[in-house]
């Protein structure tokens, strides 16, 4: 409880709001090198105030199931909001991978200039064709998933 009020709720909202923020932030790092250096110190906070709400999103909504009871739509919410985290995992990992090549190597569009000004490694384009997809899958993935959860859990709650 948090000044009377449940926590889960609260918890909620910040995933609910930051997973799908962090999800565009990271998928615009992925395919706009010009928005990833700008965008990477912002997009990292947020995604990893994500990381963190879900965990506890899941923590406080078992905790008050068991205040409340269960019930089937109740543990279909719960089965849902469960799997938000493996999608929110993976989209924290590409905005971390993502913020690292933007910040120690360079990502960065391909002109001359570019090219001649940074020696990237050749492993470098693969490394981030492979965050791009993580971006996807975690911020996607994520955000269906997300909505889905906060579907059943209104459904849950508003439904006699």
């Amino acid at each position: 409880m948090f000044f009377g009020l449940p926590l889960h709720p609260l918890v909620v909202h910040a995933a609910v709001v930051c997973l799908p923020l962090a999800a565009l932030g990271t998928i615009l790092m992925a395919f706009w090198p010009a928005a990833a250096r700008r965008l990477w110190p912002a997009v990292l906070f947020v995604a990893t105030i994500a990381l963190v709400a879900v965990p506890l999103a899941i923590s406080s909504g078992e905790t008050l199931a068991a205040t409340v009871g269960e019930n089937e739509l109740i543990e279909t919410h719960e089965e849902q909001g469960e799997l938000v985290l493996p999608f929110v995992i993976v989209l924290w990992l590409a905005a971390l991978g993502l913020s690292l090549a933007t910040r120690f190597i360079g990502h960065r569009g391909r002109s001359a200039a570019s090219e001649e000004a940074v020696a990237r490694p050749r492993w470098h384009a693969g490394a981030i064709i492979v965050l791009a997809l993580l971006a996807l899958v975690g911020g996607v993935g994520g955000t269906v998933a997300i909505v889905l959860a906060g579907h059943s859990g209104a459904q849950a709650v508003w439904t006699k």
